[in-house]
Order: structure tokens, then sequence, then C-alpha cells
């Protein structure tokens, strides 16, 4: 199928990979659900639906490897320690569209039909935030990078480094549950592998739901 066009220009992606992993203990993009990486998951659930995607990983950071039927540009983060934000700005720099949806490597349950709607609800809009259980979800969400990037820029050069802090300015929309839940009835887009027990745990759920025919 084609790319989702967003204000008349084809969506991109950016993966954030580099992330410090302190509580899953080794790299995250690397870990294996099913015999595959994680992140080679992420990049599947985009390739239907984005353009192309822009790989942020840390500084000197080893990438698995992986298949796309789209191009993927790896750039690195120039800020080590400064969090997602950081990596969202090495990001923006580098995408080639107006909107850029963000995804973190150990979501490896991304839905495309989440990133349809979100797209859906782009328009007129700087950010399009999910909230799911009461949170807001900016690791699985919409940027339009002419208005995001120089706000994350100035507020990293501020040493500011929390997403949901730095968009008080901007036009942010934010999607309610219900809507999501259309899109993705089990919320399995926002299964985050944060610690081995939770990959474990994921990998004994796909065994179940397959037994289930599901």
């Amino acid at each position: 199928m084609p790319p989702l066009v967003v204000d008349g220009a084809p969506l991109e992606a950016v993966v954030l990979a580099g992330g410090r992993s302190m509580r899953f203990g080794s790299d995250k993009a690397s870990a294996l659900l099913r015999g595959r990486p994680l992140l080679q998951w992420v990049l599947s659930a985009l390739q239907d639906v984005c353009c192309r995607v822009v790989l942020v990983r840390a500084a000197g950071q080893q990438l698995p490897g992986f298949e796309s039927s789209i191009p993927v540009a790896v750039v690195e983060d120039r800020l080590p320690r400064q969090g997602p934000l950081a990596g969202l700005a090495a990001g923006f720099e580098a995408a080639r569209s107006p909107w850029t949806f963000v995804a973190s490597c150990d979501a490896p349950r991304l839905a495309p039909g989440l990133v349809e709607l979100l797209a859906a609800e782009a328009h007129g809009h700087d950010v399009v935030w999910p909230s799911v259980g009461g949170y807001l979800q900016p690791l699985a969400a919409m940027y339009r990078v002419a208005a995001c990037l120089p706000v994350f820029t100035a507020a990293l050069a501020r040493g500011e480094g929390r997403i949901l802090d730095v968009c008080g300015g901007l036009n942010v929309h934010v999607v309610g549950e219900s809507a999501i839940a259309a899109a993705d009835p089990s919320l399995d887009s926002f299964v985050n592998v944060n610690r081995p027990q939770a990959l474990v745990e994921l990998e004994s759920l796909l065994r179940e739901r397959e037994r289930r025919g599901q």
C-alpha cells in the first residue's frame, strides 16, 4: 500500500534505537522476540504506512541487521544522556517530510492502524499524542517537524529534556483511549519491553495468541 499522506506529503517515521537501556541491561534494539530483533518488529510495522524511516542510534551503537522495503537513514544522537528529546531533534534534522510519526524500538507490537489514526488527526496541529491509561504517549505520536524542531533544539540548549514539558507553546492535540482502541483494540502499540521479564512475558503472550488462532 502507498504511504500515508499528511498535509500533501508522504509520512516519514523517526525510530529511537539509542536509549540507555538501564532497566533492560543490554541493547534493546538487538533483543530477540520470536527470533527477530525488536527493531525489526517496529520497522516492519512502519513500512506499509511510511515512505522513509530515520533511525536514531547512540554514538557507536551497533545496530542489528534489519530488512525494510522503504529507505532507512541512520543518524546518531549527538547529545548523550539528554534523553529521548535529543533523539527526536536528531531525527527531525534528518527528516524530509513535514510530518513524522515517532516510535521507539522497544514497542514491537506497534499497530499500523494507530499510525493511520494519528495521521488522520494531524491537520491543523503541531503534535498529536495518544492518551492511554491516563498517560500521554509522546513516543508513539505525530510531530510537525517545522514547528517542533526549533522548540526542541532551544529546550535542549537550556538543559531541558522532558518531551511533555517543552511542548507548551505548540498546538497539541490529544487522542483519547476510546478512539485509539478502535484502531488497536488490544492497545499492543503501547506495550514497552523495558525489562528482560517483559520480553519473556510478551513472548509467552504471542505464543498463547498463536495457539488460540488470534
